[in-house]
């Protein structure tokens, strides 16, 4: 008769459970003691586990003796679960919640671990933290301090404690002190906080010749009015009467001056002592289409040129300029301190202009009396013979060293010099005339 396995029920105390190790037959039975694992554990139950999963397929060696094979391959599966059970009660590992299904992760990718929060990362949070907060705080300290010194300043502006009493102006060459206060035209009450300063200008400069405008603030009801000067910077003859236009530096038109003529007097040469006087360039001979109005803007084109000629013109030659004829674009001439008159035309090529003239200025030396450089590509000019002829005076942008044309055409012929026109009947320093040969004509 078959023994009958004992079950968990029935079995007597002491006897193994069911899907633990079962002794061998012929053998005897193990001991109390609990033997070391064959792994290399201890007593504890993933190493018991692991011990039958590898103590069971031994007893399926011999044929017909204990469990079959497939018994053993079962017992082995429950064994490997319960030690990945029992692994998995002792990792005490950070897991991070998850809802839903979770996703598989991809064959080969490690899985993505939280790094830890550091005790220096903590501490730089919180300092950068702590500045947040104080720029909140001294933005807002500073907000305030600005609302409340601007409505101290909207209060006292509307109270009579600066009310304007005394005003002050120093006068110039062309506008008193007495016209400056006039012209200012303060409002009644105006106080030092709420002074219109943009509408006292423009009232002071009614007056064409009140350029720059500065305000001293006297505390508590003082107010000093300084006023710069425009500069004349030229000065216009019209092209008809005996009235001249003083144009400021920044093309204002500033206003009139009568040409008083003397007897025995041009009026370009009157004009030009007038403009020497003040410090000016004159320009003659503008077009009639130019009418200046006190306090605007010159815009005229002729003007315009003569302004880039001034501007671009280096200094050694700007400097020598007294006087520009501007009849019209291609008509603009400048004569020089020296009295040589130069033919300029419209502003283009303005520096390979100015070479030209240096160069034949350098190359003739008190010979020349007359320079074109219209077409600086193709530049012609005068000059005297005789060491005796001076270059003449050029006050008045008249060339007084050339005579007659039609001579000193065939003087330039017979020289056979190319480029040169070879005066003749030109007036000599102490006034005598002198043929083209440089022998006296009396």
């Amino acid at each position: 008769m078959a023994t009958r396995r004992p079950t968990k029920r029935n079995a007597p105390k002491g006897t193994p459970r069911p899907g633990g190790a079962v002794p061998r037959r012929g053998m005897a039975a193990r001991s109390a003691k609990p033997r070391p694992s064959v792994l290399g554990g201890g007593s504890s139950g993933a190493a018991r586990a692991q011990r039958r999963a590898v103590a069971v397929p031994q007893r399926g060696v011999r044929a017909g003796v204990g469990r079959p094979v497939a018994a053993g391959r079962k017992v082995a599966k429950v064994a490997t679960v319960r030690a990945a059970a029992s692994a998995k009660a002792t990792d005490f590992s950070p897991r991070l919640p998850h809802f839903g299904k979770r996703a598989k992760d991809k064959a080969g990718a490690p899985s993505e671990t939280p790094a830890p929060r550091t005790r220096k990362g903590s501490a730089e949070s919180t300092q950068v933290a702590g500045r947040v907060r104080i720029a909140i705080i001294v933005g807002i300290v500073v907000a305030a301090i600005l609302l409340v010194v601007l409505l101290g300043y909207l209060l006292l502006s509307y109270t009579p404690a600066f009310t304007i009493t005394h005003v002050r102006a120093q006068g110039t060459e062309h506008v008193s002190a007495e016209n400056v206060e006039k012209l200012a035209g303060l409002p009644e009450g105006s106080t030092l906080l709420n002074l219109d300063e943009d509408a006292v200008v423009k009232n002071l400069r009614k007056n064409p010749w009140v350029g720059n405008v500065t305000f001293e603030k006297q505390f508590p009801d003082s107010l000093n009015i300084v006023v710069e000067e425009r500069r004349a910077d030229a000065l216009v003859v019209m092209s008809t009467g005996d009235v001249a236009w003083y144009l400021s530096s920044d093309n204002t038109w500033i206003e009139p001056v009568t040409i008083q003529v003397a007897e025995g007097q041009s009026r370009d040469s009157v004009a030009l002592a007038m403009a020497q006087q003040a410090g000016a360039v004159l320009v003659t001979d503008v077009p009639s289409t130019v009418s200046p109005v006190a306090g605007s803007t010159a815009t005229d084109d002729v003007l315009k040129a003569v302004e880039s000629y001034r501007n671009e013109l280096g200094q050694d030659i700007s400097s020598q300029i007294v006087s520009f004829s501007a009849s019209s674009l291609e008509g603009i001439r400048c004569t020089l301190s020296s009295g040589v008159e130069i033919a300029l035309g419209s502003p283009s090529n303005i520096s390979s202009k100015e070479s030209v003239i240096k160069e034949i200025l350098d190359q003739y030396a008190g010979k020349i009396t007359y320079i074109n450089v219209r077409v600086p590509s193709k530049p012609s000019f005068r000059k005297v013979d005789s060491d005796y002829v001076g270059q003449g005076s050029g006050t008045s942008g008249t060339d007084y060293a050339y005579g007659d044309p039609s001579a000193s055409s065939s003087a330039a012929a017979s020289s056979g010099i190319a480029g040169e026109s070879r005066g003749s009947g030109q007036t000599s320093a102490d006034g005598d005339s002198t043929s083209g040969d440089g022998t006296d004509g009396t």
